[in-house]
């Protein structure tokens, strides 16, 4: 039973850290470029794992700021989507009646 629980063990932070790894951004990439990282996560799985998570990511995510919520603004909210349709409108065309 403890080497089933060790072998998922090992296979759970392999999985997780190759993930968080393919994510990651190049920037925030400490020691290594992005695919030895892969490879060293892949070719030694429990400690490759364990020297990702604690020491290839630059920042962890408790520590980001969080990020600003880009807001949708709807068309009718929009001064110039509602300024573009004043433009584009066609103008009523006048019977000769009218004249």
């Amino acid at each position: 039973m403890a080497r089933v629980l060790f072998v998922l063990a090992v296979i759970g932070i392999t999985i997780y850290a190759l993930i968080d790894c393919f994510r990651s951004d190049d920037g925030d990439l400490r020691a290594l470029p992005k695919p030895l990282w892969l490879l060293l996560i892949v070719l030694v799985p429990p400690f490759g794992g364990l020297v990702w998570i604690l020491f290839g990511n630059q920042s962890s995510p408790g520590n980001q700021p969080p990020r600003r919520r880009v807001r949708t603004v709807g068309p009718d909210d929009d001064p110039d989507f509602l300024r573009q349709l004043d433009v584009h409108r066609p103008k009523p065309q006048r019977d000769e009646e009218d004249k």
